[in-house]
């Protein structure tokens, strides 16, 4: 009927209340208010609680069942109160759906949000990108897909058990990270104190005199890459890790293109010496440093790696362990749809 005013828009809203040092729960509230007076229909879904299972597996969970039983064609977007780790589940369950992602910054890290251009936004700017964004089609981002051991026995984020050495999927928003780089993001994991990307300093701090470069076999595109003992090796679908660190300035998450940046061994002073270039992109011109781009990039150790559960190099995505090497990882392009304004 002419001047019939549209059903509002339905929004899942996804709160983790440990996201930033406890930051999360005021940030969903207000979020949830704030989307509520600009004309949404919110439902909200918390973190459910301690059942034994990691959170992201129960976040994961709760996130799929919901979405199953949500009549119609799901919701016209799940808009996520967290940082990188809510947004790294929820990718993968989003994935290939055609549901929109949004997100209100509340992280510790936020790092793929930085690179899609909204970190410095707070709730009250983050709700209102969202608000208008719903009124245009969302934009398409890619995605990193890795193929790779299980972690453990678990198959992926809320989606059951598989024995030690069965091949899963799973999904990358920002990068994926496999020697030094994942180390610290195990570090960084454990970690209670500092918040924010110093935490990321302190875990590099603490690995660096105990790590040893891994021996690793790469291929892009099906072409011998960078080979031997690595020090540094990321797969980048965004520009940054660590919480601010800009890792490959040139990559877009919309190209069709994964970057692959490169840092054989390196002694830990120079290391020290030229680290801080990194928050500001100034690396790139280390004579170590390489950036390469790839669609498909395969990743083995030059060691037959060990198959018993918890044995094998582990590979992070987005600050999440994903599983084990070996590991194929293929750009899916658009596989993700998002809201908001950004560079991309």
């Amino acid at each position: 009927m002419s001047g019939a005013r549209p059903d509002p828009p339905r929004l899942l809203l996804c709160i983790n209340p440990a996201a930033g040092a406890g930051r999360g729960a005021g940030a969903g509230s207000e979020a949830a208010a704030r989307l509520r007076s600009g004309g949404a229909d919110v439902e909200t879904l918390q973190v459910p609680g301690d059942d034994g299972a990691p959170p992201a597996a129960r976040y994961a969970a709760a996130l799929t069942r919901r979405l199953r039983h949500w009549p119609g064609r799901g919701p016209d977007a799940v808009v996520v109160v967290g940082g990188d780790g809510m947004v790294h589940v929820s990718a993968n369950v989003l994935a290939g759906t055609g549901i929109p992602l949004g997100v209100v910054p509340a992280g510790t890290g936020n790092d793929t949000v930085r690179a899609l251009g909204w970190a410095a936004a707070g709730v009250r700017e983050s709700t209102e990108r969202i608000l208008r964004s719903l009124e245009h089609p969302p934009r398409g981002v890619d995605l990193a897909r890795v193929e790779l051991r299980a972690l453990d026995g678990v198959t992926g984020v809320g989606s059951g058990q598989a024995d030690p050495g069965t091949t899963v999927v799973r999904y990358a928003v920002s990068g994926v990270n496999v020697a030094f780089d994942a180390a610290v993001n195990a570090t960084a994991n454990r970690l209670r104190w500092p918040r924010g990307s110093l935490r990321y300093v302190v875990a590099v701090l603490a690995e660096l005199m105990r790590y040893r470069p891994a021996g690793l076999r790469v291929l892009l595109d099906g072409v011998p890459g960078p080979t031997g003992p690595t020090f540094l090796l990321c797969v980048m679908n965004g520009r940054f890790i660590g919480g601010g660190m800009e890792v490959t300035p040139g990559t877009r998450m919309d190209d069709g293109i994964l970057e692959v940046f490169h840092v054989p061994p390196m002694h830990p002073a120079r290391f020290l010496r030229l680290f801080p270039r990194v928050f500001s992109g100034r690396h790139t011109q280390i004579p170590e440093v390489t950036i390469r781009p790839a669609r498909s990039v395969r990743i083995e150790g030059m060691e037959p790696e060990p198959a018993g559960p918890g044995s094998g190099t582990v590979v992070f995505g987005d600050g999440e362990p994903l599983g084990r090497l070996p590991a194929t990882i293929t750009v899916a392009p658009g596989l993700l749809a998002v809201l908001g304004e950004g560079e991309g």
